[in-house]
């Protein structure tokens, strides 16, 4: 990795449990990442450039993360929201069974999801045999400044976002902030740990639709959405 001067890792394709399919959204990074030529640019930081100076970006298909995503840099987690529809619902209580985080009720009056369990992982539209649930609102999350090491710290979340283009904007624009910004010998980690203290707290947008990153254009963004 040393060559490309990032890593990114993924889950293992074709998961049946996957919320989202992450393929796509790998090759564009790949791309978007190579022409940054970190390499060169990481060089002109650290002498020599080693294997904890560089970038991690990780993708997961599902709030499983079994490829571990809230360790890294950037961390990004697919996810899909259940959503009731009309269609009349049986009573097999498949899909409480199937919900993990107990966000599911059955009730005479049809089920019930409790929105602030619910992971949005996507089981329980994959038991669902009548389609009184399908796929509402989903994409992607969002995660940023996770890391192992002497001081590990867990990725806090950065926002939810529905399109591949959107992921890569956001991870590129960030690449691209520290590369400007950064301190000689300073890493990632410890740049988004600086520059992130100094931002505002999380702001809310729409059932926890938040951006916590010091790129101008994003930041535009959210003040038009919340009219600051």
């Amino acid at each position: 990795m040393q060559q490309t001067g990032f890593h990114l890792e993924h889950c293992r394709p074709n998961c049946p449990k996957a919320a989202h399919n992450w393929q796509n959204l790998y090759d564009m990074l790949t791309t978007t990442l190579t022409a940054l030529n970190l390499p060169q640019t990481l060089g002109d930081k650290f002498d020599p450039v080693l294997h904890h100076h560089l970038p991690k970006v990780c993708l997961a298909g599902c709030p499983n993360g079994c490829s571990r995503p809230k360790i890294k840099d950037f961390g990004v987690i697919g996810y899909v929201t259940p959503q009731i529809t009309t269609a009349p619902c049986s009573g097999c209580n498949a899909c409480v069974q199937a919900c993990l985080e107990n966000a599911i009720t059955w009730q005479p009056s049809g089920i019930v999801i409790d929105q602030t369990r619910c992971l949005s992982c996507g089981e329980c539209l994959r038991t669902c045999p009548t389609g009184t649930l399908t796929a509402g609102e989903n994409g992607w999350e969002l995660y940023l400044g996770g890391r192992v090491g002497r001081h590990p710290q867990f990725a806090k979340l950065a926002g939810h976002v529905p399109a591949d283009e959107e992921v890569v904007a956001w991870i590129s624009e960030t690449m691209l902030h520290y590369l400007e910004n950064g301190r000689p010998q300073e890493r990632l980690t410890h740049f988004l740990d600086r520059t992130t203290e100094s931002l505002s707290q999380l702001t809310s947008l729409n059932e926890q639709r938040v951006y916590e990153i010091g790129i101008p254009r994003i930041i535009s963004r959210i003040k038009e959405e919340v009219g600051w």
